[in-house]
Order: C-alpha cells, then sequence, then structure tokens
C-alpha cells in the first residue's frame, strides 16, 4: 500500500513536470520531489520513525532540491547553447548585411557611371550637332560610336575620302582630341548588302576594309595619330544598322564608324 501510494505520487508528480511548460530547474525540481516523495513515503513506512506523509514531505524536499540542481545545470547548459545560436545567427546576419551594404555601393557606382555616360554622349551631340545626320553618336557598352555615312566620306564604290569627308573627319577628330586625347581608335568599315558588280573590289569585305584603311592612314598623317593607338576593321554588310531591303536602309548600313575605346584599366561589374 505505501509503495502503491509512493509511485502513484511519483508518476502523478513527473506527469505534471512534463505537461508544464516549465524551465529545466522547475521540471527537475518537480521531478526530483515526486521521486523523492514516493521513496521517502517507502522509507518512512518501513522505518516506522516517521508517518508515511511526513517521509513523503521530507522525501520531497530532499528530491526536489536534488532536482532543482540537476535542473539548473540544464537550463544552463540550454541557456549557453542557445547564446551559441543567437551569436552564429549574428554573425550571419552581419555577413549578409556586409554583402548587401556592398551589393548598394557598387550599384550605387554604376548608376553614377551611367549617368555620366549619358551626359558625355548629350554633350558630344551637342558639339557635332552642325554635322546634323552625317555624324551619329551612340555607345555600345564602354565604347563610344561616331558613326559617319559613306556618301559623306566617299563617292559610289570608291575608297578614297573626298573633300568633304576629309573636313567631317577633321571636326570629329577635333572633339576627340579635346575629350577623348588618351584613348585609342578603332575604324569600322561597313557596306550594304549589294553585291559588288562594276567597281573592281572582290567583295564587300574587301571595300569594308579599303575604306576603313582610308580612314585610318588620314587620321594618321593629317592628325598624328600614333599606329599603336589606332586600328581598323571590316564588318562587309553583316552588322547592318537599317534594313538592307530598301534604298534608305542602304544607304544608312554604308558607313565608317571611328571607335573610341575604354581606357584599358577600365571595367563594368553586374549586380548579383
Amino acid at each position: 500500500m505505501v509503495r502503491r501510494f509512493g509511485m502513484m505520487v511519483c508518476v502523478v508528480t513527473v506527469s505534471l513536470a512534463i505537461l508544464a511548460g516549465c524551465s529545466w530547474t522547475q521540471r527537475g525540481a518537480a521531478v526530483g520531489g515526486g521521486t523523492g516523495a514516493g521513496i521517502g513515503a517507502i522509507w518512512a513506512s518501513r522505518a516506522g520513525e516517521l508517518s508515511t506523509a511526513e517521509g513523503a514531505l521530507v522525501g520531497l524536499a530532499a528530491g526536489g532540491l536534488v532536482g532543482a540542481l540537476v535542473g539548473d545545470q540544464l537550463d544552463q547548459k540550454n541557456l549557453r547553447d542557445k547564446e551559441g545560436e543567437l551569436k552564429n545567427l549574428k554573425k550571419e546576419l552581419d555577413a549578409r548585411a556586409q554583402a548587401l551594404r556592398e551589393k548598394e555601393d557598387r550599384l550605387a557606382e554604376l548608376e553614377k557611371r551611367v549617368r555620366e555616360q549619358e551626359k558625355e554622349i548629350a554633350d558630344l551631340r551637342r558639339q557635332l550637332g552642325e554635322l546634323g545626320e552625317e555624324v551619329k553618336v551612340r555607345r555600345e557598352g564602354e565604347k563610344i560610336v561616331l558613326s559617319i555615312l559613306g556618301e559623306t566620306l566617299y563617292r559610289s564604290g570608291k575608297a578614297e575620302l573626298t573633300d568633304q569627308g576629309k573636313q567631317v573627319l577633321d571636326r570629329v577628330m577635333g572633339v576627340i582630341r579635346e575629350r577623348f586625347p588618351d584613348r585609342e581608335i578603332l575604324v569600322r568599315g561597313h557596306t550594304d548588302s549589294e553585291p559588288i558588280k562594276v567597281s573592281g573590289w572582290k567583295s564587300n569585305w574587301e571595300l569594308g576594309a579599303a575604306r576603313a584603311l582610308g580612314v585610318l592612314h588620314y587620321l594618321m598623317q593629317k592628325h598624328g595619330v600614333k599606329g599603336e593607338n589606332i586600328s581598323a576593321a571590316t564588318y562587309a554588310y553583316y552588322r547592318p544598322v537599317a534594313d538592307n531591303a530598301n534604298a534608305d536602309g542602304r544607304r544608312q548600313n554604308r558607313r565608317a564608324e571611328i571607335v573610341i575605346l575604354p581606357k584599358r584599366d577600365v571595367t563594368v561589374e553586374k549586380v548579383k
């Protein structure tokens, strides 16, 4: 009977401790007290020195104290574990915040660069505005492209510069000298898609190359551009800016382009 009473006290107390949303110290005290109460009741009954109730109370007190001490140690370990988790989370949040700040800085720098580029193009268009549609200005990434109509520079099917073409190149080079004195230049020759018939060129590739080289040699001889700072390329009709199916489109495609290359140390980044 006494043993059954003790076991009942222990089971009921342990069950209450588990169901209660308490700290480990409180749970330990409850579990220890319940267990101690059961053991104390049994001990008192057998020893005969205390009543069963008195033995249960003594066991409850002793067991509760021991259980509380054990629970307190568990609480402290749990607290240390939680503090470690919080520190790790804080480190992760700090790292993410730093990465976000770096991306924001890069984005701000790119936006500033875009504004500078837009202003640069607008200023060039104003400076060359008197040339009308003969010279068009656009940007290709970090490159600035000055596109000059072929009819302005050459006679039909020819690669020798006209007097008008030389005057346009003089004006264009004056602006380049003023704004981009230390930049390298690429001259690109383009044609329309009409096949070569009577002009004597083997193909549009040769015509485009000869026209690009004609501009290159003029810039070197007349404006003193150094050979290491200039180059030429031909694209024939493979990079049109308009439809080759009509006369106006072919007119726009027949062109020479002076490409102002970016400084060698300029790099462009993507925001991830």
